[in-house]
């Protein structure tokens, strides 16, 4: 039986939007205590796992003779160029001389500050100068070496799962005690999100393994069968982790796999219980990939015409519907773009 589905299956698309929209919702202003926060802390900047989840998951099947994807590579790496780029001209650089920028004053422009935005000659997760593109330059370093953990034994496969999982925390402390003291020469060589990248290793290896083990029709009848039980786990689990505090949620490899395996549960359940609703955030999944890109960009420019200045803050009330503003804008764009630019959709926002 085909491991790959003949077509497209609504409670997988639904996990991409809903995937997109929580990205967005984090990168919105989260006041504490209000709903935006309290909606956040079950998502524990768990759910973009999902991503590395299902690419590994459906990863193409690597060649005989096959050790390093570039094919793959260099259709993630136009994307990743271009989109920080726009960004880095557009957003970081205005954000730090906004003032500068608004008075149509441009002598802090250098050509040269494009890759360090980039993340290119600065990786340091903590620093500012940082298009907040991390998923998509993990995801164009695992499609590179697809082809050589495909070779991996199934065995060995999960015990690298595993080490990913056990070893990410270790990482992010030294992430965190690098930034805080500043007099390590590692803070400018160290791998920007380097904790979550490992992370992501685990979830794109686990994706292969599970690839392995279960065909496409047997693996979503399994994610359908139990889809309640991740969901009843988050809502059970999480208000006592908070509670008492217990493994901060960001540094917690097994939070995080309760969030991805609760957000395929979601879908599922959607998508059997209200058909029409889960149809309906479908249609949008074909622009996911540029929420995801577009996001940030559309974020700051709103937050710059309501508030006059890049580092400005939204009420609690603009924090409820920008979510849904940010969502509807980057949406509409991408189907404008689809209908008069099909050619830059599918360059830019990965669309066949």
């Amino acid at each position: 039986m085909s491991n790959t589905p003949s077509s497209r299956i609504e409670w997988i698309d639904f996990c991409r939007v809903w995937t997109a929209f929580f990205v967005v919702l984090r990168h919105v202003d989260r006041p504490y205590g209000s709903f935006n926060y309290i909606i956040d802390l079950f998502n524990y900047r768990s759910l973009i796992f999902f991503f590395f989840l299902a690419a590994g998951y459906f990863t193409h099947k690597a060649a005989a003779g096959q050790w390093l994807d570039w094919k793959r590579t260099r259709t993630l790496l136009v994307p990743f160029l271009f989109w920080t780029a726009v960004a880095s001209i557009l957003l970081l650089q205005p954000m730090m001389h906004w003032d500068q920028t608004l008075a149509g004053d441009f002598n802090w422009f250098r050509w040269s500050l494009i890759p360090r935005e980039m993340g290119l000659l600065n990786w340091c997760y903590w620093d500012f100068d940082n298009v907040p593109l991390w998923f998509l330059r993990t995801l164009i370093l695992l499609a590179l070496f697809s082809p050589l953990l495909q070779r991996i034994p199934s065995k060995v496969l999960l015990v690298l799962v595993l080490l990913s999982f056990a070893c990410s925390d270790v990482f992010c402390a030294r992430d965190a005690e690098t930034a805080a003291s500043h007099k390590s020469w590692r803070v400018g060589w160290l791998p920007f999100r380097l904790y979550e990248s490992i992370l992501a290793l685990g979830f794109y290896s686990l994706g292969l393994w599970i690839r392995r083990h279960a065909d496409f029709a047997r693996f979503s009848a399994f994610v359908r069968e139990y889809a309640w039980a991740p969901v009843l786990a988050a809502l059970l689990l999480l208000p006592f982790v908070y509670l008492f505090g217990f493994y901060p949620p960001v540094q917690s490899s097994a939070l995080v796999l309760l969030g991805v395996s609760c957000t395929m549960g979601i879908g599922a359940l959607c998508e059997r219980y209200m058909p029409r609703f889960t149809h309906a955030v479908v249609a949008l999944a074909p622009a996911s990939f540029f929420i995801y890109v577009t996001h940030y960009i559309v974020l700051h420019a709103l937050r710059l015409i309501m508030t006059g200045s890049y580092g400005g803050r939204f009420t609690e009330t603009q924090c409820l519907y920008m979510p849904f503003v940010i969502l509807a804008i980057c949406s509409g764009l991408f189907f404008l773009l689809r209908r008069f630019c099909p050619r830059f959709v599918r360059l830019f926002a990965l669309a066949k």
